[in-house]
């Protein structure tokens, strides 16, 4: 009672704490991670994670009928819409290109469609 009167603990909690103590020692007053176990409740399956990955690595979206040039998560939602019938949210697919390793970058090489003298001359006129 004395201990719970110190820590503004109640006697449950402290009864708890000193039998935990007597099981495991310091370790087991530690607490526990919360939360659900990594890898549950996704809405992509094992397998339909590594088709997606698959499709970002080897294809590019034009070649795969879809109206974007690079690969944004905007692009990889539709990509998910299409393949699976799946409606996942903005936030969600950064969450799995993060998760994958995909970070975003900017294009090193300027793409090869590109005409600079249509280029030059649009920038001069406008």
């Amino acid at each position: 009672m004395k201990i719970a009167e110190l820590t503004s603990l109640s006697w449950g909690a402290v009864n708890t704490a000193l039998k935990l103590y007597e099981q495991g020692g310091a370790s087991a007053l530690k607490p526990k991670r919360r939360g659900r176990k990594a890898g549950t409740k996704r809405s992509l399956s094992v397998e339909q994670e590594q088709r997606v990955q698959k499709l970002i690595c080897e294809k590019r979206p034009e070649q795969l009928k879809m109206n974007f040039a690079l690969w944004t998560r905007g692009a990889v939602m539709e990509l998910i819409r299409k393949e699976f019938g799946l409606d996942l949210s903005i936030r969600c697919v950064g969450n799995y290109l993060n998760r994958w390793g995909f970070t975003p970058q900017k294009p090193i090489k300027r793409a090869y469609e590109q005409q600079p003298k249509a280029v030059k001359k649009w920038l001069d006129e406008q």
